[in-house]
């Protein structure tokens, strides 16, 4: 072969989805031909796209007709039905696993993008996995007669998630932390006790698939698994034993045929917010972020030249999947990748990624060789290598005719390969018939598909939905006649019939009542959560064909009554249902929303339609993650919030779904981000899994904890918008503004200046100009001052101000203590000169400044929190806000107790508060108190006035006998007496 064969690339764009048409997406793909693929910016549709080349581009979005068996066929020359992709990449994959070679195909690609339709399919649309084994027994059918060679093949299947092998193929849960992968120094990488079954036709390996796809359903409900994080591989190993040679030995032809569909792709920058503390302790998907460096020191490493190719390490054993993946990437294998490509807008990110990253996978090249030995050769040198094993082991490690010794990892090393050999003689002194005997024997080779199907189609029973195509339909409950008990299988001796693990899945957990086959009722036990149709029940509810119901957390089933089934066919209402219909009516019953609707026809506008895919994506997730929580003793509650554009400092924009964190140990509350919640969610299920498996990884310090934040940790604590306006009159501005969190409560006030000024910082008045136009093309210098806040929630010790002006940097204040800070920021802004843009920007927009801070926890000896009032207007206010409002009208007392006080009045005072703003004409609680204690301030005043009996003069008088003392005197005399027992307010 040379310097190698280079990796075969392929892309295939599949058709827009019911989501995408929904939110009436546009396409951004173009394949102009067989091997080029073009995508366009949505953004800028005008600007140059961005152009690739690969060894086959496969147009699937459009341009076929459905056959009535249900099979997409080709109704353009252009559209690549499932035939046409498994001749171009299956067929080689086949041509090459017959002459020897090993043979990998792998397919990437974001969540959704259409991966396992390539590899597996749906329905009559079978993938290139099926149609491979299919075709594979039909050659060996095909050459029986013609030749005296045995073919033997044998299935592996298993996953890996979070960096855990599972076997597929096996009901046992495996040991903890999942299968060990070990190194074999003339193999390579290979799974440590995974089960590996002969199989002797296509239906006996169909079977397998089937098992092996239903016990990743289980695991993953069970263990509250997200299936697209999960990467599946199918092992098929394809042995062609020949007569003797000239030297008497039998020669067997060997071949690995690895058949791997990755998990989803998403980029790393989506799964989590920049800056996240957790990001890097957490697998958010640390497999997919290792093959991509290991692809891309490949890359480097071929392309590199003289002694720079040996400079460059390829990370293979960075995580299991590359491991595993080693000789598909750069060994003795011949590979070949399909991309699977969305060809929405929406995805334009993720789909321009998975371009590069397939781009990037074509210029490597691997050195596949014929694998071809002797059998009973092989199996002399491995009694060989055993016996010599053993012998070192004897002598604790130590080969014969050396010294030293080895320690306890080296000695379990060579135990394991001792062990390894063992079985691989065993397996090859076995005939295939023997093995095939053992096989029947232990797991049954009875094909129970066309049996289930038959009692499907008599008998009431629940089917499983999952947010992948290719688990759904995978998981069958029947309802036998009689009580049904719906419970978890902890215990021993658990009394469920059906037995559901996972979140908050009681013991008891539901009854289900079927006394003829024909009413069946389902009655949830005591503090269980049950729904059905997306609404909790709390009571006995028949149940009808095709209703979802969704048992604790992460069961979501769809009864199927074969007598209603029947009547609703008639009548011509039978609905398919789907995972998305299921988690559409949940959300529309969450109380979230009510404006939620069915259908891609309504009247939503794309803003809506993103919004509400955003808030079904990201219930069931807040759900689960409440509930795991709970399990774990987290004390930490999770509750979905929407928050609009202009909450976030935006004129206009998408409203965005957020999510709120409330710690109740702690006491602290937080905001995070949908990507950051989404990041922490996937760190929750892998802690989750730990735990449910017994893995010690469970318990974990705070600082590495996915449900824990710091009360160090900033939060936002509202917002205030100062609009630009009087800059663009050249007028100054001075206002103490509400600051508003995401609710558009008050949760303090923010003092604000802004004034136009000369270069060296001096403020000038009186300046002002006719037109915004005016600016353009001068000079323009102004200065922007936050001088303090008040009344901030007392929860916050520190806080500080953030703004970015234009388009200028973001600017901070020191951080401050207290809850009335004084920030004492003051910076100058220089525009040399103002552009029309600038203009146009003062006159239009706003200044968002944020103003965040950290708490307190619980247990903080200097904590205090806000006490809420509320005030005349239905709103609530802090201790703080109140007692601000207390030191305004002291200050107006103050001013008059002098002589040069002419501004105070009862109308003064109400100002001060507020009260007027709020249109209060009744006297309210707080007014009270704040006037009786004015009144007392006044009254001491006044005696200690008398106690002192200062001197009069005619340009002296007190404040009691002053005009405007006795103003107040009369009208806060009238305002006591009809206060003295004030009217209750809301």
């Amino acid at each position: 072969m040379g310097d190698g064969e280079a990796v075969q690339v392929a892309v295939r764009v599949r058709p827009f989805n019911d989501r995408e048409k929904a939110r009436k997406a546009t396409l951004v793909i173009e394949m102009p031909d067989a091997y080029k693929t073009i995508i366009r910016d949505p953004s800028n549709m005008k600007a140059e796209p961005k152009r690739f080349e690969f060894d086959h581009s496969y147009w699937s979005h459009d341009g076929f007709t459905e056959r009535s068996d249900g099979y997409l066929e080709t109704a353009s020359s252009k559209y690549a039905d499932q035939m046409k992709v498994f001749s171009d990449l299956g067929v080689g994959v086949l041509d090459n696993a017959w002459k020897g070679y090993n043979c990998s195909l792998f397919a990437y690609g974001q969540t959704g993008s259409g991966k396992s339709y390539s590899m597996v399919g749906w329905g009559t649309n079978k993938g290139i996995v099926p149609i491979a084994c299919e075709e594979l027994f039909k050659r060996i059918e095909a050459k029986k007669g013609q030749d005296k060679i045995e073919y033997q093949v044998s299935i592996s299947m298993f996953e890996i998630y979070c960096e855990k092998v599972r076997d597929l193929l096996t009901d046992k849960a495996g040991p903890k932390g999942g299968l060990k992968v070990r190194e074999h120094p003339k193999k390579g990488f290979y799974v440590e006790g995974l089960r590996s079954a002969p199989v002797n036709s296509y239906k006996q390996i169909d079977s397998k698939i089937d098992e092996g796809t239903r016990n990743r359903t289980l695991a993953a409900t069970n263990m509250n698994a997200t299936s697209s994080r999960a990467h599946t591989i199918v092992q098929i190993q394809f042995a062609q034993k020949g007569e003797k040679n000239a030297n008497g030995e039998h020669t067997t032809k060997t071949s690995l045929i690895n058949l791997v569909d990755l998990a989803g792709s998403e980029r790393q920058a989506d799964a989590g917010t920049a800056g996240d503390r957790l990001k890097e302790g957490i697998v958010i998907n640390q497999s997919l972020s290792t093959l991509g460096r290991c692809i891309k020191a490949l890359h480097e490493q071929q392309n590199a030249k003289g002694k720079a190719k040996n400079t460059i390490q390829v990370p293979y054993r960075d995580s299991v999947l590359t491991s595993l993946l080693k000789n598909a990437l750069g060994g003795n294998s011949k590979t070949v990748m399909i991309a699977a490509l969305s060809p929405a807008d929406i995805n334009y990110d993720e789909t321009l990624s998975t371009l590069r990253f397939a781009d990037r996978a074509k210029s490597i090249k691997t050195r596949a060789i014929v694998n071809e030995s002797a059998t009973d050769r092989m199996i002399r040198e491995l009694k060989e290598e055993n016996a010599r094993l053993a012998e070192m082991m004897k002598n604790g490690g130590v080969a014969p005719g050396t010294t030293g010794g080895s320690s306890n990892e080296e000695l379990e090393a060579l135990r394991l390969q001792l062990e390894q050999n063992q079985r691989e003689m065993q397996s090859m002194e076995q005939t295939w018939q023997q093995r095939l005997a053992n096989e029947a024997l232990k797991h049954g080779t009875a094909d129970g598909r066309a049996e289930i199907d038959e009692r499907r189609s008599k008998q009431p029973h629940f089917w499983n939905l999952n947010e992948d195509p290719a688990l759904t339909n995978m998981v069958v409950h029947f309802i036998d006649l009689g009580d049904v008990r719906v419970g978890n299988n902890q215990g021993a001796h658990s009394a469920a019939d059906i037995q559901l693990s996972g979140l908050s899945i009681q013991k008891e957990h539901a009854l289900i009542v079927n006394k003829d086959n024909k009413k069946i009722k389902l009655t949830p036990m005591r503090g269980a959560e049950i729904l059905v149709n997306g609404k909790m029940i709390t009571k006995e509810t028949e149940l009808q064909h095709n209703d979802r119901v969704l048992f604790g957390g992460n069961h979501l089933y769809v009864f199927s009554h074969p007598v209603n089934m029947a009547k609703q066919q008639k009548k011509g209402k039978l609905q398919e249902i789907t995972f998305d219909i299921a988690q559409q009516e949940i959300a529309q019953n969450s109380g979230l929303t009510s404006t939620l609707q069915r259908g891609a026809d309504s009247n939503k506008s794309k803003a809506e339609m993103i919004l509400e895919e955003e808030l079904i994506n990201l219930l069931p997730q807040v759900y689960r993650a409440n509930a795991m929580s709970e399990e774990l003793s987290r004390g930490v509650k999770f509750e979905i919030v929407l928050v609009a554009p202009q909450a976030r400092g935006l004129k206009d924009g998408q409203t965005e779904v957020w999510v709120k964190l409330y710690n109740r140990n702690e006491d602290t509350e937080f905001l995070w981000e949908r990507n950051t919640f989404i990041n922490r969610y996937y760190g929750m299920q892998e802690l989750y899994q730990n735990y449910i498996e017994g893995y010690a990884d469970w318990d974990v310090p705070k600082e590495r904890d996915p449900f824990y934040e710091s009360p160090e940790s900033e939060v936002l604590i509202g917002s205030v918008n100062v609009y630009l306006q009087s800059l663009a009159y050249m007028v100054e501005f001075e206002e103490q503004l509400p600051i508003t969190d995401f609710t558009g409560q008050e949760r303090g006030q923010l003092s604000v200046s802004l004034a136009p000024c000369t270069p060296q910082g001096k403020e000038i008045t009186g300046e002002f100009v006719d037109s915004p136009r005016e600016l353009v093309g001068k000079n323009l210098n102004f200065k922007v001052k936050l001088m303090s806040a008040i009344g901030l929630p007392r929860q916050f010790t520190k806080s500080r101000c953030k703004y970015k002006f234009y388009d200028q940097k973001e600017t901070q204040t020191i951080e401050i203590a207290g809850s009335s800070p004084t920030y004492g920021h003051e910076k100058t802004f220089t525009f040399k000169p103002v552009s029309k843009e600038l203009a146009n920007y003062l006159k239009e927009n706003a200044l968002y400044i944020t103003v965040w801070g950290t708490q307190s926890s619980r247990g903080d000896p200097n904590r205090r929190r806000s006490i809420p009032k509320y005030n005349t207007n239905g709103g609530v206010e802090s201790e703080a806000v109140l007692e601000e409002k207390l030191r305004r009208v002291e200050r107006l007392l103050n001013e008059a107790m002098t002589a040069d006080s002419k501004n105070l009045s009862v109308r003064a005072i109400k100002k001060a508060l507020g009260e007027e703003a709020n249109g209060s004409k009744k006297p309210s609680s707080e007014l009270k108190k704040i006037r009786d204690t004015a009144g007392a301030k006044k009254a001491s005043s006044r005696s200690s006035s008398k106690k002192r009996e200062p001197s009069k003069s005619a340009n002296s008088k007190s404040s009691a006998d002053s005009g405007i003392g006795k103003e107040l005197k009369s009208k806060e005399g009238s305002v006591k007496k009809r206060s003295t027992k004030p009217k209750k307010t809301d």
